[in-house]
């Protein structure tokens, strides 16, 4: 595919999930406790994630990083973002410099990336080789930023997933968390590993094939607080992020 038509397909995929019908049956649940979600209407990237590291200048990237969802954007931590994000789309202001010091995944993840060497070290500006998003591209309605994961969601959101996939056909897909790897094997249309997390991160990346195209797949620990607490080592001094360190200097080969 040439760069002119990975734009023209990129810009139909943001079209598709600004319209998409499919956010009652994400909804539809017989507890009133469930999370409930929401579009963004100023979002203008296939999720609010991508624009930190994404967009129309990042679609020959080597490296897809799939979260689980973005979170609330109505959140008063998000106040300051949302405010540049809608001052980029009415001014096209090309100076946007993501806070990513505010959140401790994001911070964590500027310390894994740049254990892929120089090419791959993100910061507030954007890097082309690497495109970030949620696999869910719709936001939570007035909850947290976590807890209540619904498998219907990643269901629903799989096909754009897959799109973006056959757009960028990065090197490498990298997965956040068991949730998110466990719905990217099930999209490709295979069954994700019955065994814990920390063996499947252990096992190493899984071959999973698109429209004749193989991509390599990256079960990672999730970097914010709960990942890294989960991945310590009890038997020694190594921290959660070291184990996760660890564990990303892998992907170096096949980049």
């Amino acid at each position: 595919m040439t760069y002119d038509n990975k734009v023209k397909a990129y810009k139909k995929l943001v079209a598709d999930v600004k319209n998409c019908t499919k956010l009652n049956d994400c909804n539809s649940s017989k507890s009133s406790k469930s999370v409930k979600l929401e579009k963004c209407n100023f979002c203008n990237e296939v999720n609010l994630w991508s624009y930190w590291q994404g967009g129309i200048n990042n679609l020959d990237a080597d490296i897809l990083l799939v979260g689980q969802d973005w979170g609330n954007f109505r959140d008063s931590k998000c106040e300051e973002l949302v405010r540049s994000i809608k001052s980029i789309n009415e001014y096209s202001n090309n100076n946007f410099k993501y806070p990513f010091k505010e959140n401790p995944t994001d911070r964590n993840l500027c310390k894994l990336f740049a254990e892929l060497g120089d090419t791959y070290i993100i910061s507030e500006s954007n890097n082309p080789k690497v495109f970030f998003t949620n696999l869910v591209l719709c936001y939570r309605h007035d909850s947290g930023i976590s807890g209540g994961f619904r498998q219907r969601w990643a269901r629903n959101c799989s096909e754009y997933f897959l799109r973006l996939v056959s757009i960028i056909q990065p090197k490498v897909i990298i997965c956040l968390g068991r949730s998110v790897f466990d719905a990217v094997v099930r999209s490709f249309g295979e069954k994700p590993p019955k065994c814990d997390y920390n063996s499947t991160v252990s096992n190493g990346a899984r071959n999973l094939s698109l429209n004749g195209t193989s991509y390599t797949v990256f079960p990672m620990a999730h970097c914010g607080v709960f990942g890294t607490n989960n991945r310590k080592d009890t038997k020694t001094d190594l921290t959660g992020m070291d184990q996760i360190g660890s564990n990303w200097q892998i992907i170096k080969e096949y980049l």
